[in-house]
């Protein structure tokens, strides 16, 4: 019997009643790690501790039938210490008496088996825990053979409903016809996989759109399909938003500039194949930045909001509006009539509409504000052949509607590209006369017209161009300040002028004041320049009341808190202020008696007519009244003849400034002109 337990490849032990061992044989020796002479020591332990409980379980079996087969799983342990997990079954042998002469016992080594179990487990518990359906699926019938939890929850309510239930034709129908399936199989073993995406119905009625990847596996000389099908609902929807986000305006939901020349992009090659046009408009709001300075951010988003919402009213379901950014909106007027007399009809029509919905007074919480609009209009082919060079001869023409005095729409004129051309080529011309220092300054006497003599200038710049010559203020200011260019023209002008007025307080008079012209945009666009001017007051021991600034009422007006400190900041260094063109705008009265004013320049438009204008007069006596009763001075410009000097002399202007006096000289003319006259005012004494 020993002979044949030692050539059993299963481990076996007999043993007597008594618990001892009577024969191991080689087998179990192996699985223990023991040799023949350790395994029989009486007190070698092969039963784990965790045993106790089974063990009671044995005895109590054998208690009860003592002869019956006890087959339990029990660990034991190795010689090195290490467990392994057996099958245990034990079975008594009976002597002739009929009481048991010996045990044997037969041990399956389930260590690999629990190992593999639990790494079943553990992969199933994976497969239930995936955010994909995962399906496997016979090759031959199409039938789903397995699948994980979430592979359930999207077919049916029972897994028993979905494994040899389903074929992949009952969830796609194309796999229906004859022949489809296995040319399918013959596609995927081409390509070993494939991932494709489509609209998938659940089991609870709703569709979700899915990404789903298909393998061709080949296990064991069989072969199958895996199918993992993932819900991309959220993907598309991060997708939908990010080219939401690429394509539309926040603030307003309109196109952006991007969707815009996309679609004019389309428009244009769709056009270009048919006799067809279309016209595109560049909208500006005039007075949008009023309101936002003055009412804030918030109040100006609800404005463009609702701007909007008027510009999609005025046009038709074909037609784009789109938000280029800030307060400029597009609108492409598609699938126009043939007819070029047709198409301005319609144009015009829709664009009359746009300035009548923007007149209306738009509400803003608790405030109501009126704003209009400039528009240019372009046509395609008319025009342009290109989207981009479109757009900007609409802007062209926007910008020319802003010149006609705004609230009014212009068509696009070569004539406006040249212009553009012009001034594109200005601005370019002007960074290079900054740093090149093609800038000089002259100076106009400024006149006190009781005494004749020369207190004050005002000091004008001039830009000798290099091939165009002497170019006057009227010709580059305005670009400058479109460009911001202004502000570093300004102050360049500041420190000539504070180097001037130092040498001519010490040389010609100590009291002498030197006049600047300001632009709005200095004190808009600029913070620092303050800082910079102040310098260069102690730079060249220059104080404040040897200079006077001169700001015009749009300056006045702009809402902005920043501006009336920035002049009080001036007038804290004792810098003069002074208003210029007074008379010209509706609401200068209400102005200086809100802001600190020094001197009031009287617009040349009243002193031209002064002595032939009983009106005019009349204005002139007006202001000069009016501001020595609030304590200002006042100069009047223009001065072109002896009578007109008379005239405001007698009552009582302080100042004169105009070509009966001089015109405009250089440093050089302007000293020896004062010097001349300073000298012509000394009393001859040597003569009765």
């Amino acid at each position: 019997m020993k002979r044949i337990f030692d050539a059993t490849p299963v481990p076996m032990v007999l043993s007597y009643s008594d618990g001892s061992f009577e024969y191991v044989n080689r087998a179990m020796l192996s699985l223990l790690g023991y040799t023949s002479d350790e395994i029989y020591d009486t007190n070698l332990i092969i039963s784990h501790p965790d045993n106790i409980e089974v063990n009671q379980c044995i005895r109590e079996r054998l208690r009860q039938n003592p002869f019956d087969t006890v087959v339990i799983e029990k660990k034991y342990l190795h010689k090195s210490g290490r467990t392994i997990e057996g099958l245990l079954t034990l079975a008594a042998e009976a002597d002739e008496e009929g009481n048991i002469k010996r045990m044997i016992a037969q041990v399956v080594d389930l260590t690999e088996h629990k190992k593999t179990a639990a790494s079943l487990l553990m992969f199933k518990t994976l497969l239930d825990s995936s955010n994909d359906a995962i399906y496997v699926i016979d090759s031959h019938s199409s039938y789903i053979i397995e699948c994980n939890q979430l592979g359930v929850e999207y077919l049916a309510n029972k897994k028993e409903e979905v494994i040899h239930k389903l074929k992949v034709s009952d969830l796609n129908p194309k796999m229906a016809g004859d022949g489809a399936w296995p040319a399918f199989i013959d596609k995927i073993k081409k390509s070993k996989s494939i991932i494709f995406e489509r609209t998938h119905t659940h089991i609870k009625g709703y569709d979700f759109p899915v990404e789903i990847s298909i393998s061709y596996i080949e296990f064991e000389e069989k072969t199958y399909v895996l199918a993992v099908m993932r819900d991309i609902s959220q993907r598309k929807a991060d997708e939908k938003l990010i080219w939401q986000q690429a394509n539309y305006d926040h603030l307003t939901g309109l196109p952006n500039r991007r969707l815009l020349l996309d679609r004019l992009e389309q428009l244009i090659h769709r056009i270009h194949h048919t006799n067809s046009s279309l016209a595109l408009f560049y909208l500006d709001l005039d007075r949008f930045k009023e309101v936002n300075d003055k009412f804030g951010h918030a109040k100006g988003d609800l404005l463009l909001q609702d701007v909007a919402k008027r510009l999609t009213q005025c046009v038709r379901k074909s037609d784009t509006v789109a938000r280029l950014g800030g307060d400029e909106f597009t609108i492409i007027i598609a699938e126009l009539e043939d007819e070029d007399k047709a198409n301005k009809i319609t144009v015009e029509r829709i664009a009359q509409a746009i300035l009548n919905a923007l007149n209306r007074p738009f509400k803003l919480d608790n405030e109501q504000v009126y704003i209009s609009a400039s528009i240019g209009i372009t046509f395609y082919p008319e025009d342009a052949n290109f989207s981009d060079v479109l757009l900007n001869a609409a802007d062209q023409a926007m910008y020319a509607a802003k010149k006609q005095g705004k609230n009014c729409f212009q068509y696009f004129s070569f004539s406006m590209q040249e212009e553009a051309l012009s001034r594109l080529q200005l601005v370019k011309e002007l960074h290079l006369a900054i740093e090149k220092q093609e800038f000089h300054l002259v100076y106009q006497p400024i006149i006190a017209l009781k005494t004749g003599l020369i207190s004050k200038a005002e000091a004008l710049i001039r830009w000798q161009h290099p091939t165009r010559g002497l170019v006057y203020p009227n010709e580059f200011i305005p670009t400058a300040e479109e460009t911001g260019l202004i502000c570093e023209i300004g102050d360049w002008v500041f420190k000539q002028v504070a180097q001037q007025v130092a040498k001519w307080r010490i040389k010609l008079d100590p009291n002498f004041q030197l006049n600047i012209n300001t632009s709005p945009i200095e004190y808009l666009k600029s913070n620092a320049f303050l800082g910079n001017w102040v310098e260069y007051l102690n730079a060249y021991s220059v104080p404040g009341e040897a200079l006077a600034i001169e700001i015009t009422e749009r300056i006045l007006m702009d809402s902005h808190s920043f501006i009336p400190k920035k002049l009080v900041n001036f007038q804290s260094l004792g810098i003069d202020v002074a208003l210029d063109d007074f008379g010209m705008g509706y609401s200068s009265l209400s102005y200086i008696k809100k802001f600190d004013i020094d001197f009031l320049k009287i617009d040349r438009s009243f002193v031209k007519n002064i002595t032939t204008s009983v009106n005019d007069k009349i204005v002139c006596e007006a202001i000069v009244a009016m501001a020595h009763k609030l304590g200002i001075k006042v100069v009047a410009e223009g001065i072109e003849t002896e009578a007109q000097r008379r005239c405001l002399k007698d009552i009582g202007c302080d100042y004169g400034q105009g070509f009966l006096f001089s015109v405009p000289l250089d440093s050089a003319a302007f000293e020896q002109k004062m010097i001349k006259e300073h000298l012509d005012a000394i009393p001859d004494y040597g003569h009765d």
